[in-house]
């Protein structure tokens, strides 16, 4: 077990680590050219996430540190590919892996991928004022961790601090960013199952202690998945989707303890839906909010309406 161990802790993971470094080099936007290259790459990453599967279904706790970090490195690898409809065969597989934080949302860490994601253009309304410089908002974010990844030899750009975060927070990140990227990648009706298990996590244990977090996880898939749809260009959504991801956001607003960056993630999310409705969506979702405002006596929902309509109209 100790040699198994090992084996995913060194060896497995430093080689899709490498294999990551390696996609970000030389395989292009363009696939056409990159072909060649990718096809043995899509295999070491496919073979990856079978390994990663067939242990899951053994549930062995002395490995899942290292099993951990083994799932993060693939993730990273299936993320630095410039088309997720290059590795379509893999979508379920990835989406059954990386909704565990939907699924068995109490087991799961908070994400701490709000940071970054978040519009840089409402830092002021906090909870992270920006520093003097990069090295002071890095200072700032740095949570530490003793059993985080330490710096390869194959990044391009190390971090000022080691070990920023742990194994179970960079875990929940990359499963979430990753599921962004797939999401972006679905037909209506994958887009509609995603929603779905969001909407159910976002109801299941309101008074648990682990609401919070999943709230958080649930902001930081959907705005992901979003901005990951705007990267690739698409031009409209479905009114469908349109519609429970609308509710999905006005539910995270009506919950009554949130902090600043879920505010911020729900207004900055009925923006982006803006973008992908057409004027008829877009009045009626401004109306439905402007309606919330009549008798309001809870200012931080009342501020998080007005910012909700201020990123509709910035579309």
């Amino acid at each position: 077990m100790d040699n198994l161990s090992s084996s995913f802790s060194s060896v497995w993971s430093a080689a899709v680590d490498a294999i990551t470094s390696f996609i970000r080099c030389y395989i292009s936007s363009n696939l056409t050219i990159s072909g060649v290259l990718l096809q043995p790459v899509m295999l070491y990453l496919n073979r990856a996430l079978s390994y990663i599967s067939l242990l899951a279904e053994k549930e062995l706790p002395d490995i899942k540190p290292a099993v951990d970090i083994f799932i993060i490195r693939t993730l990273m690898g299936y993320q630095s590919l410039p088309d997720p409809m290059a590795y379509k065969s893999d979508h379920s597989r990835i989406i059954q892996l990386c909704t565990i934080p939907y699924r068995n949302a109490s087991g799961c860490e908070e994400s701490t991928c709000l940071m970054f994601l978040l519009d840089k253009r409402d830092a002021c309304l906090g909870p992270w004022i920006p520093g003097r410089d990069w090295f002071e908002d890095e200072l700032r974010a740095f949570q530490g961790g003793k059993d985080g990844l330490m710096p390869c030899v194959w990044d391009n750009e190390l971090s000022s601090f080691p070990q920023p975060e742990t194994i179970n927070k960079m875990l929940v990140n990359q499963m979430l960013l990753c599921l962004g990227t797939i999401f972006a990648a679905q037909n209506s009706a994958g887009m509609l199952y995603l929603l779905g298990m969001m909407e159910q996590c976002l109801k299941a244990g309101k008074k648990q202690p682990w609401h919070a977090a999943s709230i958080t996880n649930i902001c930081v898939g959907l705005l992901a998945g979003l901005k990951a749809l705007l990267a690739l260009r698409s031009q409209s959504l479905e009114l469908e989707i349109l519609n429970l991801a609308q509710a999905i956001f006005k539910g995270i607003l009506i919950e009554g303890d949130i902090c600043a960056s879920q505010r911020r993630a729900s207004s900055e999310g009925f923006g982006l839906l803006a973008r992908f409705g057409n004027d008829v969506f877009t009045a009626r979702m401004t109306r439905s909010l402007l309606g919330e405002l009549n008798g309001i006596t809870d200012s931080y929902y009342a501020g998080s309406i007005a910012l909700s309509l201020g990123c509709i109209h910035r579309r």
